[in-house]
Parts: structure tokens; C-alpha cells; sequence
């Protein structure tokens, strides 16, 4: 218990952050699957300041010689676990961008050629006359989207 008293202004820190990053999640700044990584870390970080002779049996288990170093090693392994998971959303957020920006520009090509009316506006059509992306798409095996 003498150890956790040297170590509760961390736990505290932890704690602290981690309530911010759960209400930031319930007020939908931002999302659970973006921040779980995050909260991991952050509760093995706690677990960590509350129970120091844990962490000594465990880093000297794993060949570390002292704590510190296996300390370090796990943030840096956590931050890059993070980092991955941070490149892999903003891959998949590129890639939808993409594609968004090729059915919009195919559908403001169909747009605009539709025939215009005398009286300025534009035919009614069926709703399957424009047909889907994902239509085109197949009819057009090899194409650009």
C-alpha cells in the first residue's frame, strides 16, 4: 500500500482523462470504436499505478531489468498500436471519399443531360431510369468509377 501512495497522483491523472474521453464519447464528439484503443490504455495504465509490484513481477518476467524500461516500452508499443489504428480509419475515410466524389460527378453528368422542358423544368422520369451506382458500375466491368 506505501508504493500506491507514491503512485496516486498518476492513477488520479488517469482517471481523469479517462472520464473526459467518456463524456467527450456521450456528447458524440467523438465515436467509442475510434477512442477504445485509448480507454485500453488508459485502464492498463491504472492498473499499473494502483498495483507497482504487478508491474515489477510482469517486466522482470518479460526479461525487463527494471520497471521503468518495461513502462516505456509498453507506451511506445501502445502508441503504436494507436497510431495504426488511427491510419487504417483515415485510409477507409479517403477511399469513401473517393467514391463519393465519383457517383457525384457521374450523377451530375446524368443531370445534365436530361432534356429540358420548354417551360424551363426538368421531365419527370421513372425512378429506375437513372439507375444505381452499383448497376453501372457491374455493366461497366474495368471501367473508372
Amino acid at each position: 500500500m506505501q508504493q500506491f501512495e507514491q503512485y496516486w497522483i498518476f492513477a488520479a491523472f488517469c482517471l481523469v482523462i479517462t472520464t473526459a474521453l467518456l463524456r467527450l464519447v456521450l456528447r458524440d464528439r467523438i465515436t467509442l470504436q475510434s477512442s477504445l484503443w485509448l480507454f485500453l490504455l488508459l485502464v492498463g495504465l491504472l492498473v499499473l499505478a494502483v498495483a507497482p509490484n504487478l508491474t515489477a513481477i510482469v517486466a522482470h518476467a518479460m526479461g525487463f531489468v527494471l520497471p521503468s524500461n518495461f513502462f516505456f516500452a509498453l507506451a511506445v508499443s501502445a502508441l503504436l498500436l494507436l497510431h495504426v489504428h488511427t491510419l487504417v480509419t483515415l485510409s477507409r475515410t479517403e477511399l469513401r471519399s473517393i467514391t463519393l466524389t465519383q457517383e457525384i460527378a457521374l450523377l451530375r453528368e446524368q443531370l445534365e443531360r436530361q432534356p429540358v422542358l420548354p417551360n424551363g423544368r426538368l421531365p419527370t422520369l421513372p425512378p429506375d431510369s437513372l439507375g444505381s451506382f452499383e448497376t453501372r458500375a457491374a455493366d461497366a466491368p474495368g471501367q473508372p468509377l
